[in-house]
Formats: structure tokens, sequence, C-alpha cells
């Protein structure tokens, strides 16, 4: 036999260059991809969570974009109105014998005069709801805690806008609180 016939025993040289290219390029694509899956992954989760999971989502959309907020102004929007509700004297919960009382002034802020209107009609109501919201706390819960006026504040929101039915109230200011 003729030695220039003779095939080579064992693997040809070529393959094993040919498979190494092919891991390559896979590689190459695989990374960017996850880079720019992983980037897409946290800008729309950053939106998802500002924009429908944050505090303001769960009120009415049309109060929330008809309502030109002025944060930290001290000043009204346009076409927000002040609601003056008169003074409250609630017998607080007690745990032991003695009795408390707490007074109180709020207002409230709505984003329109028809809302005004709305909730001046409505003020026996609104008196319910705040008395309801105040005779359940103690007069450690308003003095004690550092941010009890804001979650006061918040609790009469809340149950003021339930008993009402519908989200008319956007802030409640308290004006003058008083526990003896």
């Amino acid at each position: 036999m003729d030695n220039n016939q003779k095939k080579p025993r064992g693997k040809k040289v070529e393959e094993p260059e040919a498979t190494e290219g092919k891991k390559g390029p896979k590689w190459g694509l695989l990374i960017p991809l996850i880079v720019i899956l992983t980037i897409c992954g946290s800008v729309g989760g950053t939106v998802l969570a500002t924009h429908f999971l944050s505090p303001d989502a769960t009120s009415s959309s049309s109060s929330s974009s008809s309502v030109n907020r002025n944060i930290g102004s001290g000043k009204l929007g346009e076409g927000e109105k002040l609601v003056t509700v008169s003074k409250f004297v609630v017998n607080l919960t007690s745990n032991d014998s003695s009795t408390h009382y707490a007074q109180l002034k709020i207002a409230l802020l709505v984003s329109s005069s028809t809302k005004a209107k709305e909730l001046k009609k409505n003020m026996p109501i609104v008196r319910d709801a705040v008395i309801s919201v105040v005779k359940k706390k103690q007069a450690s819960d308003l003095l004690n805690n550092t941010g009890s006026v804001t979650a006061l504040k918040n609790e009469l929101k809340s149950g003021i806008n339930e008993e009402l039915g519908e989200s008319i109230v956007e802030q409640v200011y308290v004006t003058q609180l008083v526990v003896q």
C-alpha cells in the first residue's frame, strides 16, 4: 500500500476547531442578551412599583389627575377647597377608671368646589365618622407616639371616605387637638 493513501488513525484535526468555533458565538450573544433583559426588568419593575403600587395609585384616578397639588409650598392647588368642621369633644377609651377627652378641630381638603358642596351637605355623616374614629383612641395613643397625629389624620381620611362611599377627602388637617 502506498503511504499517501493510508488514512490516519484517530481523530481528524479539523473537528475540534469546528466545535470550538460554534461555542464562541453562542456565549457572545447570550451575555449581552442577559444584560439587556436585566436592565429592562429593572426599569420595568421600577415603573411598576412607582406608578401602580404607590399609595397615590390607590386613590381615584379622577381626583389625582384634577388636583394640581403644591406640596411643601403651603398653598392650595388650583380648584382645591378647604372645608372646616366645627369642634368635636369626644370621650376616649380608657383601660383604667379615669376619663379622658379629646377636643378636636379639623379641616378637610377636597379637589373642587362641587366636592366641597357635597361634603357640606353630608356633614352629619362626616361628624359621625370622625367621632367613630377618635372614640376608639386612648389618650396615650394621641400623646405618646411621634407619628400619632399623622396616623390619626390618615384614619380620619379613610373613615370619612368610607362612610361617604367615595374618595372625596384628599387630606385631613388637624387645626386643634387638646387631650385631657
